[in-house]
């Protein structure tokens, strides 16, 4: 397969470094992740699918990659969903599958580009996690969702330790934020020895519509 990108992932530090990292990948991002058997784009797409029914919401893949979340939310019957990602490169290859209704790159450290209230659903596979985007991105994506929006979103087993992860999760549920429908641990990457397990949340974002 040539490099393989999964074991440098956990060990890079900022924005620079995630984004170069991503851009490399791009290419075989897809076939070294079907390698070790991805899950959590599937189970983010299908937890999100059982509280948002309704499947021409208008939803943010927050940290789209090349994709593979956008597959997961058609195969469960939503029909109208826009990407995002640091990754330029990631972005092209997205594009080609032709599942997104729009595209466009994030800017690191910079506020999100999207207004408030703009998407009811907002799906996070593998983003808010040790290798990815920062646990303040949590914080971020569901102040901009809709009230009474559906947040999906995983958390790795590394980050479900920390509190700069974790720890914001709790907080959005006990300062009444937001409401915690659905917590499960199961798979993240299947065949994999290490990092193998992922925790997928919903919850709903509380105040008045």
């Amino acid at each position: 397969m040539g490099e393989r990108f999964l074991d440098q992932v956990y060990q890079v530090i900022g924005n620079d470094a995630v984004e170069t990292l991503y851009d490399k990948w791009a290419e075989t991002y897809d076939k070294e992740l079907a390698s070790v058997g991805y899950a959590t784009p599937g189970r983010v797409a299908a937890a999100l699918a059982q509280f948002l029914t309704e499947r021409d919401a208008l939803i943010l893949d927050f940290g789209c990659g090349t994709g593979l979340s956008g597959e997961a939310l058609r195969d469960v019957g939503f029909t109208s969903f826009d990407g995002t990602d640091l990754s330029a490169e990631m972005l092209k290859v997205a594009e080609r599958k032709r599942v997104y209704r729009k595209l466009w790159q994030t800017e690191a450290d910079a506020p999100l580009s999207f207004k408030e209230g703009e998407y009811k659903g907002i799906a996070g596979a593998g983003v808010i996690s040790i290798g990815a985007a920062p646990g303040t991105v949590f914080d971020e994506l569901l102040e901009r969702l809709a009230p009474g929006g559906f947040f999906a979103f995983s958390m790795n087993d590394q980050s479900m330790t920390l509190p700069d992860y974790i720890g914001r999760v709790r907080a959005s549920v006990s300062d009444g934020r937001a409401k915690l429908l659905h917590e499960a641990h199961g798979p993240h990457l299947t065949h994999n020895d290490q990092n193998s397990g992922s925790t997928v949340f919903v919850l709903e974002r509380l105040g008045a519509a």
